[in-house]
């Protein structure tokens, strides 16, 4: 069994946001330690011919927020999203990840799990060298130090990250990717092990969803850094100078050295102290719910908005949409919302977490108040909005199933993708292209999850028209 440090660690990790489900064990691992203190979690960019890194964030950050509610926590916000570019594109703009790691480094030391690139802190040093002598870095990544080349995804993704940690005055430890051909537990003992309540069984599910049928093990890589943090000895290190790890990269003058994890010792004995752990921490299962709404237009006065509506004043609309919105959304719930939102404010007397995507009106204002897009997603983030985006998104898949395309205006997509929309007030709810979630059309209340699947099921089903239903 390990034996616990007694010193509380201040710790950030810093997740992948490709489709590393075991990280979602390592995360577990941390908020069930008592010895650590989680400060905060960030997104690390993520690099894919295919997936939008924007949409990439955006899935990473909803699947912890489900992971969370897994643990039982039902208001952990400390969340940061990465930046969407690389250092080995020469791109070293600030985040909120990055914002995050460099407050709390200005003023104290802090150890930072990274289990993704090195992006996040790699920028963070690049913007305020100085905060390097507060950082103790624990990174998965490179291969065995004496192969020719380092071709771990981790470090390939971007590899100027790699090179500005190294050469900084953070303390450094790395865990090559070998080292997960080690830790590794067949799925039979970890459905025997794991699977004893909510949590456990989420996170079986998610580790075995896309296991091909001749796999027997899984590997457990992403518990190494945090198996360490709660006792060191459980490792096997040599202390190399940085210059061997710098094959692609001009040799340094610093004298430094490079903790590096070259073997572990019982895995058994991680693996228990693991499962012991996932057996406490959650009984306290907190589901969320996802709704959809749009056009909600709140304070807008103008007579033929109130007459769609069906009120006699802007005061009486505002008033009933938000008592609606509130007796149907928790706080722990997401709301996404398409677009033309009306008085922001009032976004602080709504319940959830909400995430707008802008229409025509919200447009007009960032334009009439001469704001960039970036300062307009600032303002309304700082006044309680989870998130701001410019253009649709695609909804994460987990949710419905199914690809949802999600978008202000009404939106031709490719076969098999649903479009939930809003705009145009004069539309029927439903339409061969989706749903329109418009507020007027559906009692100037957001629209639930299991409801939305009753109009998905009647859009992609039936011979729908559009007027089928009014």
């Amino acid at each position: 069994m390990i034996k616990n440090n007694k010193t509380t660690k201040e710790l950030i990790i810093d997740v992948d946001c490709g489709k590393t489900t075991e990280d979602d064990l390592a995360l577990c691992y941390a908020f069930a330690e008592k010895s650590l203190h989680v400060d905060a979690v960030t997104l690390a960019p993520y690099k894919d011919r295919i997936v939008d890194r924007e949409n990439a964030q955006l899935e990473n950050e909803l699947e912890i927020h489900r992971l969370f509610r897994y643990i039982g926590f039902k208001n952990y916000d400390n969340c940061y999203r990465g930046g969407k570019a690389f250092c080995d594109e020469l791109n070293f703009e600030k985040s909120p990840a990055v914002d995050k790691i460099i407050s709390l480094a200005v003023k104290n030391k802090i150890t930072i799990v990274c289990l993704g690139s090195l992006t996040n802190v790699a920028v963070a040093i690049s913007n305020k060298p100085n905060i390097s002598k507060n950082l103790d870095i624990l990174w998965l990544g490179l291969r065995h130090v004496f192969h020719d080349e380092f071709s771990d995804l981790n470090y390939t993704t971007d590899k100027k990250a790699f090179e500005i940690v190294a050469k900084s005055d953070a303390n450094l430890t790395i865990f090559p990717s070998y080292i997960g051909k080690l830790f590794s537990v067949s799925y039979n003992k970890m459905k025997e092990d794991i699977c004893i309540n909510h949590l456990g069984n989420y996170l079986y599910r998610r580790l075995t969803e896309k296991i091909d049928y001749n796999q027997e093990f899984c590997r457990l890589y992403s518990l190494t850094p945090i198996a360490y943090l709660i006792n060191p000895d459980f490792c096997y290190i040599k202390k190399l100078p940085v210059n061997i790890l710098l094959k692609d990269f001009p040799k340094t003058s610093m004298n430094k050295l490079v903790n590096y994890v070259y073997d572990l010792k019982s895995i058994e004995s991680i693996w228990k102290d693991f499962s012991k752990k996932i057996e406490k921490l959650s009984n306290n299962f907190a589901p969320v719910n996802y709704f959809f709404t749009s056009d909600t237009h709140l304070n807008d006065g103008r007579k033929y908005k109130l007459r769609q509506f069906g009120f006699k004043t802007k005061e009486e609309m505002a008033d009933t949409i938000i008592k609606n919105w509130n007796s149907v959304v928790s706080s722990k719930d997401i709301v996404y919302h398409l677009g033309d939102f009306g008085d922001y404010d009032l976004v602080k007397k709504l319940h959830g977490k909400i995430y707008l995507i802008c229409g025509n009106h919200d447009i007009d204002y960032m334009n009439k108040n001469a704001l960039s897009f970036d300062e307009f997603r600032e303002k309304l983030k700082s006044l309680g909005f989870a998130d701001v985006y410019k253009d649709g998104v695609m909804l994460d898949k987990k949710v419905f199933g199914r690809d949802i395309y999600m978008n202000h205006f009404p939106s031709k997509t490719k076969p098999g993708i649903v479009n939930f929309f809003g705009h145009v007030h004069s539309l029927k709810p439903l339409k061969k292209m989706g749903v329109n979630v418009a507020s007027n059309y559906h009692k100037s209340t957001p629209i639930s999850k299991n409801d939305m699947m009753y109009f998905i099921d009647f859009v992609t089903d039936t011979e729908c028209d559009g007027d089928a239903l009014s």
